[in-house]
């Protein structure tokens, strides 16, 4: 179990930057979009899809993690205890709870983004809707300036 959760731990770590990257490319492409009067055009689509199906993928590594590290557990033995411990509370909830948020949020933009009427109102769903994912998504990761954190990278025992 060591080496898969080591595996895992790896790749929700790596798979932490793609989505961090795709989600500012939508969020900038949105934005000169917006206010360059660009056309809502077909890479604007593709680059959604990859942010959320980032997003997706990294939610599954996370539950994985979540269930095989025992989070779920913790709470079922004592919701109490682990509501005083503020790292147990991150970790067993509010990292869970946040990115769930963040991920709908991301989806319903997604969305909300192909059915504007316009090119205009396309890429103002786009930066709206990815960029409150993106603000949920960044507030519900462990930082390593939390007392709780997690290093930046984290590669197969290797953390940066």
């Amino acid at each position: 179990m060591f080496t898969l959760n080591l595996l895992l731990q790896s790749l929700h770590s790596v798979a932490r930057w793609v989505v961090i990257l795709f989600a500012l490319i939508v969020i900038i492409r949105g934005l000169t979009g917006w206010f360059g009067k660009r056309r809502f055009n077909a890479a604007d689509h593709r680059y959604g899809l990859f942010f959320t199906v980032s997003f997706d993928v990294q939610l599954l590594l996370g539950l994985i993690l979540y269930f095989t590290r025992g989070w779920a557990g913790v709470l079922a033995g004592d919701v109490v205890g682990a509501m005083r411990n503020s790292a147990i509370r991150f970790f067993a909830i509010e990292h869970l709870v946040l990115m769930l948020i963040a991920l709908a949020v991301a989806h319903i933009g997604r969305s909300a983004s192909k059915k504007g009427a316009t090119d205009l109102s396309q890429h103002r769903r786009a930066v709206l809707w990815y960029t409150a994912s993106f603000i949920l998504m960044i507030a519900a990761i462990p930082w390593p300036f939390m007392s709780y954190g997690r290093p930046l990278l984290r590669l197969f025992g290797l953390e940066l």
